[in-house]
């Protein structure tokens, strides 16, 4: 595992690590099962916003597939894999002012910001725009 997630308590998985996780069988998924093993191994909490639920569940009612449909639900409720961060007017405020500041789609700020409102201290990605700020330390799935 990389050593770029040793000592953090909190860490955030964007909605594509767990639309990786979930629906590939290549590297990619074998990066994000790795580090929710080391964060389970570690004690370490996985957090995501509200947005990647509706973010994966998009793809699942895209593709008719109750299947992709459960297997999300299974991860986000059943079995407590994430914590999930609420959305609200507060971090919708933040998410667009973070947003254009960093030149992040709104939809990506409202991760972010997400990730600060949970405290994490890294943030787990394939999306290359994102960069370390406001405490939050990003993170590239391919880093890991």
């Amino acid at each position: 595992m990389s050593e770029s997630l040793i000592g953090a308590s909190r860490i955030y998985l964007d909605a594509n690590c767990i639309i990786y996780f979930v629906e590939r069988t290549d590297g990619l998924q074998g990066r994000v099962a790795k580090a929710i093993q080391f964060a389970g191994e570690n004690d370490r909490n996985l957090v995501c916003g509200e947005v990647g639920v509706a973010e994966c569940l998009y793809g699942a009612f895209k593709a008719k597939s109750r299947e992709l449909e459960a297997a999300y639900h299974e991860s986000f409720y059943d079995i407590g894999l994430l914590e999930l961060c609420a959305v609200n007017g507060d971090s919708l405020n933040a998410a667009a002012k973070i947003g254009a500041e960093k030149g992040l789609k709104l939809v990506d700020a409202l991760h972010f910001v997400a990730a600060m409102e949970m405290e994490c201290d890294i943030f787990v990605t394939n999306d290359e725009r994102f960069r370390s700020n406001h405490g939050v330390k990003v993170v590239q799935l391919r880093d890991l």
